[in-house]
């Protein structure tokens, strides 16, 4: 048997064991009874366990050191595949089975400590956990290795080569930019913005469901290969080419189900149409968070924040939902659904002030990893930090620091890829508007397989064949850049109609 054959075969084993460890975490989150938690973290910890002897194992370097001897004899298909699977074999070869298992373990016995906490609104209760996770994330970094910053090793795992002295100039950039724009869409909102959900009848879990599920329809989601079902905090999973599911969560009183799944649907538009070539290897998925929150971002607000998606699909809206929009006008729909509005939760955050968000938790995750402050003061520096740059007051540790999952998870490093994410989608809908310049009509038209054709032409259907820079090279035709996704929010109309 070839060299490459023998990879593919490994590959494909290795894919298939990470789908059901994905079936696993996916269970976990939505159907999962409480009183199974200790035995699937024990089921978890034992197939992580498994994964990392099999990416680990010493055969397996020698067949991907003997093909990198001779790329000139290998398709880009393969050449991509070696490059992949080199990245995760170098990067588990360096965290020992022990750790990788203990520390599977922790985090499948953290989250429903962290649900029970955010629903008890204590911060203490989930405070023991953190400070194991924030532990053994430092020993992580340091067993992955850095030049700089031990949180570099960390924002690696999620977005290739990021660092934190790259973060830190954009970070402060967005930062003055955002701020001077916030404080100028807040003064243009000279009108107080009505509340369009004050007074409205309650809305029933099943009436959510069933719109949110039409307009993932409308966007182009496959059911037929993936579906959705309720958990605490929206997420997207693969367990499979053919298998892509979403989740969504559903309150009487908040519109934050329109976006959930907009923005899941997203992220499941693009791993539903790789192509159909790279199943079964680690190059069916998307290429980067960064990359993969570009595109839920870019249906969620580039797309579905915008007055013409809403003149095609408000009626939708108020035949599923009569009792809550049929009087309400679609002006104010749109106005309401875009207003700057500083608050407490990142996801339901205005798209000016949503990054703010981000970087306080890249403060934080950066300080507490690099030993600045403990994990207790955790609540009490998010509290200050909310006030001075977003100027609101915390009011639980609910809205506060347990608002999200990730901390449970133990990914530390994931939040700076939702900012790479709304920069890249501003840049990518840029060139996409180039090739279509009456997008608008596309949109009022609900043209959207218009839209999602030439994403999976240009995107989508790579997989992970290229690197994150240079698959937005490719489409773009140059490096990330913040100014797109500024100049969009300047000249946005929404946000005054």
């Amino acid at each position: 048997m070839k060299k490459i054959d023998e990879l593919h075969l490994k590959a494909r084993e290795l894919t298939d064991l990470n789908s059901i460890l994905a079936l696993l975490q996916w269970d976990q989150e939505v159907m999962l009874p409480h009183g199974g938690s200790e035995g699937r973290a024990g089921q978890i910890s034992v197939l992580s366990s498994i994964v990392h002897r099999k990416i680990t194992a010493p055969a397996l370097g020698e067949i991907l050191a003997e093909l990198s001897e001779k790329p000139e004899e290998l398709s880009a298909a393969d050449l991509a595949l070696i490059r992949v699977m080199k990245r995760e074999y170098d990067k588990n070869t360096k965290l020992p089975e022990k750790f990788v298992a203990e520390f599977s373990r922790l985090v499948s016995q953290a989250l429903p400590v962290w649900v029970e906490a955010r629903k008890k609104n204590g911060f203490g209760l989930f405070l023991p956990l953190l400070e194991k996770i924030i532990s053994m994330s430092r020993q992580k970094a340091d067993l992955l290795g850095y030049e700089e910053h031990p949180y570099d090793a960390l924002l690696d795992l999620y977005e290739e080569g990021l660092t934190v002295s790259e973060l830190d100039p954009l970070f402060t950039d967005l930062k003055d930019n955002l701020s001077q724009l916030l404080r100028r869409k807040l003064s243009q909102q000279q009108k107080p913005i009505p509340d369009i959900t004050a007074g409205m009848p309650p809305m029933s879990v099943r009436d959510q469901v069933r719109f949110s599920e039409k307009i993932l329809q409308e966007i182009g989601y496959d059911f037929n290969r993936g579906r959705q079902d309720i958990s605490a905090h929206p997420f997207t999973t693969s367990l499979g080419h053919n298998d892509r599911r979403v989740t969504n969560r559903f309150r009487p009183d908040s519109l934050e189900f329109i976006f959930s799944a907009l923005h899941e649907g997203g992220h499941a538009l693009y791993e539903q149409n790789i192509a159909g070539e790279y199943a079964e290897t680690p190059l069916d998925e998307g290429v980067s968070l960064g990359i993969h929150e570009s595109q839920s971002r870019l249906w969620e607000n580039i797309i579905g924040r915008s007055y013409q998606f809403w003149e095609k699909y408000y009626p939708l809206l108020q035949e599923l939902l009569p009792d809550q929009f049929r009087d309400v006008p679609l002006d104010d729909f749109v106005v309401y659904i875009n207003k700057v509005h500083p608050g407490l939760i990142r996801v339901e955050a205005d798209e000016v002030s949503y990054n703010l968000h981000v970087l306080i938790r890249f403060e934080l995750e950066k300080g507490v990893l690099e030993g600045a402050f403990a994990a207790a003061s955790l609540p009490a520096l998010w509290n200050e930090k909310y006030k001075e740059y977003l100027d609101v007051d915390v009011d639980s540790d609910a809205n506060g620091a347990l608002q999200d999952i990730h901390w449970a998870h133990g990914s530390f490093g994931y939040f700076p890829t939702y900012t790479i994410g709304n920069l890249a989608a501003a840049q990518i809908w840029h060139k996409y508007c180039l090739f279509d310049p009456d997008y608008r009509q596309t949109l009022v038209q609900g043209k959207l397989d218009r839209i999602r054709n030439w994403l999976t032409e240009n995107i989508y259907r790579y997989g992970a064949l290229y690197t994150p820079a240079e698959l937005l090279e490719k489409v773009c035709g140059e490096p990330l850049n913040s100014m797109f996704f500024i100049e969009y929010l300047k000249n946005k109309p929404e946000f005054s109609l």
